[in-house]
């Protein structure tokens, strides 16, 4: 039996195998239609990096505005590193201006740490303002699209993903914008831009009447600069002054980003609010547990921001925190009241400590795919390790085998949940707003611990581990091959 059926305009017989594989095909079809991305094919980057930065200058430690460190990694290599892993960028020309010959010192030392082509090219008249240093690398850019954004703008992971989930067309230039300002943004410096329809129509800082904010993240056309060549006879030439020519043309469209996503270092006040708005990003994850959330990524925040000034990496604090696991699951093995608190807070401080690697990771920017498999694995032998304790501690309490009966159930029941995450969490978990996770496991054997009942708590473990469980699967039916 066949059924006739519209899909993107087009009549399709298709054989019937029951409606709900009918309605995953087309839903199918729909998403590879509006998430297919349109601008994959854009591989190339211009950063300026030839400004002097007055306002954030000063101190000793002051060398130029590129070379400022965030996080022990300085702002040129933040947005070369940003833009290789999230946009896939493999050739990046930076605009140097302001001690010109210290930037291409740790550039030279950048081209061979990472696998992106650097093309230094010096602005001879960068003292003009940044709108002399672009024009200054027209010449140089061989691809027809590129991506151009400012040294001193720092993104974050949700801007990027923005930018590269948009439908960008290749022939047109745009303007990333927001349509408000974070708290963290100073309202009376921000570029203002004014908006008609899909174009930008006007931009510049004396705007009253604001559609949204400049970024500073640009998707520009080359052949599109063909008519800009004589504003270098300017005496000062700003980026801004550069798009006015766009503007006017109509040729300068925008992409709309979340306030928050991104932010503009221009004084040591914006310094220290970038601090935080990586510290921020750096301990957010849609799929923490109720007890990340509110109470663990406070304490490992703090912890993060004390550990990233030191040369540890992700994996050793991940080894740790697993050694700190292992130990507490031999302290909650003795008995004695003493011993089983003392076990349940070490367990709670490496739950923790848990978070840090991560956080690590993603503010020194080393994140990895085996570094998360890795940390992972560990995690999973750490709650075995920590519920297995609390079996034993149980047992020698009462003495009976039933004890080891539920310890056996509550350790499957966790490392199946742990095991059904990986579907879940991609399928479920991201639009839920509780995550039953290792999180809430360590918390329930802490709370267990104080009030002095560990048989009950194990119980409990067993019980709500395979609940979650059965839950999962019952959630997820219907739901995985669509």
């Amino acid at each position: 039996m066949y059924h006739v059926v519209n899909i993107g305009g087009k009549l399709v017989r298709i054989a019937f195998f029951g409606v709900k594989k009918l309605t995953c095909l087309i839903i199918k079809k729909e998403k590879m239609k509006t998430t297919s991305p349109l601008n994959n094919n854009i591989n190339t980057a211009v950063i300026l990096a030839a400004g002097r930065g007055e306002r954030i200058a000063g101190g000793e430690e002051y060398r130029s505005k590129p070379l400022i460190k965030l996080y022990d990694l300085s702002l040129i290599e933040r947005s070369i590193k940003k833009l290789s892993n999230k946009l896939k960028v493999n050739k990046i020309y930076v605009i140097t201006g302001f001690k010109h010959d210290e930037l291409k010192i740790h550039l030279d030392k950048l081209k061979r740490k990472l696998t992106v082509d650097l093309e230094v090219v010096f602005a001879k008249e960068w003292r003009k303002g940044n709108g002399a240093s672009f024009l200054s690398v027209l010449n140089h850019i061989k691809q027809r699209q590129f991506y151009l954004l400012m040294v001193d703008h720092i993104f974050n992971d949700e801007f990027y993903s923005t930018i590269s989930k948009s439908k960008i067309n290749n022939t047109k230039c745009y303007l990333t914008i927001s349509k408000s300002l974070s708290s963290m943004h100073d309202c009376n410096d921000a570029t203002r831009v004014k908006i008609v329809e899909d174009k930008i129509t006007n931009i510049g800082k004396s705007i009253s009447e604001v559609d949204g904010f400049d970024t500073g993240f640009f998707v520009l056309h080359s052949e599109a600069f063909s008519d800009v060549k004589n504003l270098s006879e300017k005496k000062f030439l700003a980026l801004s002054d550069v798009m006015q020519v766009l503007i006017q043309e109509q040729k300068l469209y925008f992409i709309e980003v979340a306030a928050g996503s991104w932010l503009d270092i221009d004084t040591k006040k914006d310094f220290s609010n970038a601090k935080d708005f990586l510290l921020n990003f750096s301990s957010s994850k849609t799929n923490d547990g109720p007890i990340s959330t509110y109470f663990n990524r406070r304490m490992s925040k703090w912890i993060t921001s004390k550990l990233v000034y030191y040369p540890i990496t992700p994996n050793q604090i991940s080894v740790i925190t697993f050694l700190i696991t292992v130990i507490a699951s031999l302290i909650i093995v003795k008995q004695g009241y003493f011993f089983l608190v003392l076990g349940a807070l070490l367990a709670q401080l490496s739950s923790i400590l848990d978070g840090c690697d991560g956080e690590i990771a993603r503010l020194k920017l080393l994140g990895s795919k085996y570094g998360g498999w890795f940390d992972q694995v560990l995690d999973r032998y750490s709650d075995l390790f920590i519920i297995t304790g609390l079996t034993f501690h149980t047992y020698f309490l009462h003495n009976t085998l039933a004890v080891f009966i539920i310890g056996f159930i509550a350790v499957g029941g966790k490392i199946i949940l742990s095991y059904t995450a990986y579907v879940y969490d991609s399928v479920i978990s991201k639009h839920s707003n509780f995550r039953m996770g290792r999180d809430i496991t360590i918390f329930i054997i802490l709370i267990g611990a104080i009030m002095n009942i560990p048989y009950i708590t194990l119980i409990i473990l067993a019980v709500i581990t395979n609940v979650e469980v059965c839950r999962r699967l019952w959630s997820l039916q219907n739901k995985i091959d669509c």
